[in-house]
């Protein structure tokens, strides 16, 4: 199975995190709070160099369009390292984009088409502001969808059709940002809605809801579980994700499940002097979960899952989902 990375698609990926940020150059989020400023090449070879020594291979990083995505940093971090990178086109809440982003503006079709010219050939390195269009060698593997706090917010059911004719026409999953663990299972409909597989489609931040019922409903339906809370102990301990883990492994679920870090802050990276950094997620949690007898299925997720969840697929249409008329 084929994923694509910034650097060409590749067959295997090896231990992966799926959910990173490594660079986030400007818009929203660095002018609003400058500890989300993450423009270092040096400091991005640190940190990801100090996690590959435990064993690290790829990630997934999942800074969107308007929010100083940088193709071209990562594809030099990716030389540089030896790091598989995913990356994403997308978007995030839509919110945080003015009311004059084509986002608000654009019809459903004319969305899908630009967001399907980022994963076939190739991401603008100015996220798609306009007028002008630079592409760079480094194609999108992923198609990022954001949701609000309990509910969708501005435009958001209209943008899961053009992710989902996206998704379909390019092959490649789609990856959530579900606000503090909510809006799981409306999303799933969503996008089931408009031909899309579950099993394309990774909830992120899904663990910030730390119910054992809730995730292992939304694992039965077949959608990926990207834990990304581990090492941010201001969310909860990480005893409570090694539990939520252990319910969903106790249902054969296991298979179903992804981790990462999602350390988006200069206070999170040892080499801007914060932490807890990378390697926690190998050299701390990973611990965590073997001495709960539960190493096969920590194994599993940072391996085999996340190949399968990132692998590209044939590409096909909402029209191929269609029953016949026959």
């Amino acid at each position: 199975m084929t994923v694509r990375t910034v650097l060409g698609d590749v067959e295997s990926i090896g231990v992966t995190y799926a959910h990173e940020h490594l660079f986030m150059t400007g818009g929203w989020p660095v002018r609003n709070e400058p500890d989300y400023r993450l423009d270092s090449l040096d400091a991005a070879v640190a940190e990801v160099s100090a996690a590959q020594r435990l064993g690290l291979s790829a990630v997934v990083e999942m800074t969107p369009l308007g929010f100083g995505r940088s193709p071209s940093l990562m594809r030099a971090l990716s030389e540089r390292t030896g790091l598989h990178v995913i990356a994403v086109t997308g978007l995030h809440k839509s919110g945080y984009y003015g009311d004059d982003h084509w986002l608000h503006h654009y019809p459903v079709d004319e969305i899908a088409e630009l967001l399907v010219s980022e994963i076939e050939s190739g991401m603008d390195e100015y996220g798609l502001v306009g007028p002008l269009v630079r592409r760079s060698q480094a194609r999108a593997g992923a198609i990022k969808l954001a949701t609000g706090y309990h509910a969708f917010g501005r435009g958001v059911g209209r943008l899961v059709g053009a992710v989902a004719a996206a998704a379909l026409r390019s092959g490649v999953p789609i990856v959530t940002h579900c606000d503090k663990g909510t809006m799981g299972h409306e999303l799933l409909d969503a996008l089931l809605g408009e031909g899309v597989a579950a099993d394309r489609v990774v909830l992120g931040h899904i663990d910030h809801n730390p119910d054992a019922g809730y995730l292992i409903s939304l694992a039965d339906r077949g959608a990926y579980l990207a834990f990304d809370r581990p090492g941010r102990i201001k969310y909860g301990p990480d005893s409570e994700i090694v539990t939520l883990v252990g319910a969903l492994a106790d249902r054969g679920l296991g298979h179903r499940l992804l981790f990462g870090m999602d350390l988006a802050r200069r206070s999170y990276w040892p080499s801007l002097g914060g932490g807890p950094g990378l390697p926690y997620l190998l050299e701390r949690f990973v611990p965590r979960l073997q001495a709960a007898g539960l190493g096969d299925v920590a194994e599993a997720a940072l391996t085999a899952n996340a190949h399968t969840a990132f692998a590209l697929r044939p590409k096909t249409t909402l029209a191929d989902h269609r029953p016949s008329a026959d």
